[in-house]
């Protein structure tokens, strides 16, 4: 009898799976390590015995099999073209698996935030993502190869943008001064600019250096709060690679101006950064380039996993509701 759907949230450093039965009870979590091909030395070959590794186990701690799946939804970092989406897709039948999504994970943000699982996902975590599923079902995703597509967001750029613009006003003609100077003075326990260079080499690229990099980012969002012209200009830059995105997939999908087009807002930065100015940034850009449409921002705070669980879910047709999923994955 096929009374289960499976949710699984594969990334580049762990994973989460969470199975559900037709009511709504869960009846299965795991955690298990990274799940992106891009990220294994055996690449696909690699991901296939993970993967069935993970899948099954979880299914056979269930009392369960593949057989018992009426929906199994993989998000996965990774899937970033049509043609990795098929050779994983080949992967999860030879597992054993019939009815299934495989979709890079920035479509959990949609599925585990938006009503009805429509709307505009975006990533701001480890890196910088987009994804969309609109009325009609049509999904699309965009960005996610860095300056190859103007990625302005994700982990790591926020420090390095603090970083140069502190190398700027020290360095260059016309850069304005900024407080990011003293505060990441502080950071790298330096006094003098001579020692700039020098100590931020080593703390980045000492594997065991003790530079707390989420501090590094932080430095922006505290800065702008402040005032500070250099990190306003940071974060506006942000906004708008974000905001210019998702006007675009708002405008080129099936999201009809009489509806309110939800936008979620997921990973570590928009979600645990308390500094909410890039949201707001985001906000007043999009209201720019969509006059007259009502757009609903939504802070992902659940984990992915539960947006690929709600997504299943949906395509299986089982009435489970949001609080099920998320009372199911309270531990994870």
């Amino acid at each position: 009898m096929k009374n289960i759907v499976i949710g699984i949230d594969g990334g580049s450093t762990k994973s989460h799976m969470a199975m559900y039965d037709s009511t709504g009870k869960c009846i299965g979590t795991a955690l298990y390590g990274p799940l992106n091909h891009e990220t294994m030395k055996g690449s696909y070959a690699e991901l296939e015995e993970r993967l069935s590794e993970f899948a099954l186990h979880v299914l056979r701690e269930a009392g369960a099999t593949v057989d018992n799946v009426k929906h199994a939804v993989f998000g996965l970092s990774g899937v970033d073209s049509d043609g990795q989406q098929i050779l994983i897709s080949d992967i999860v039948r030879r597992i054993g698996f019939e009815d299934f999504t495989v979709c890079n994970d920035a479509f959990l943000a949609v599925a585990g935030a938006c009503p009805d699982c429509v709307g505009v996902g975006a990533i701001n975590g480890t890196g910088f993502k987009l994804a969309a599923v609109d009325h009609s079902g049509v999904e699309i995703h965009t960005c996610g190869l860095g300056g190859f597509t103007e990625d302005q967001g994700g982990g790591g750029w926020y420090g390095g943008r603090a970083s140069s613009a502190v190398y700027n006003e020290m360095y260059r003609v016309g850069r304005p001064s900024t407080i990011m100077r003293k505060m990441i003075f502080e950071l790298l326990g330096i006094t003098r600019n001579e020692e700039y260079l020098e100590v931020l080499t080593e703390k980045l690229y000492d594997p065991n250096s003790d530079l707390d990099r989420v501090a590094l980012n932080s430095v922006v969002f505290n800065a702008a709060l402040q005032g500070d012209e250099a990190a306003l200009g940071i974060l506006d830059d942000s906004a708008r690679s974000y905001a210019d995105a998702i006007a675009w997939l708002a405008l080129n999908m099936d999201f009809p101006v009489s509806k309110t087009l939800h936008v979620s807002l997921a990973g570590s930065v928009f979600v645990k950064q308390k500094v909410k100015v890039l949201h707001e940034l985001i906000a007043k850009r999009v209201a720019e380039m969509l006059p007259g449409r009502e757009v609903e921002f939504i802070l992902m705070e659940a984990p992915p996993v539960a947006g690929a669980a709600m997504w299943a879910a949906q395509k299986a047709g089982f009435k489970i509701d949001m609080e099920a999923i998320n009372a199911g994955i309270a531990h994870l």
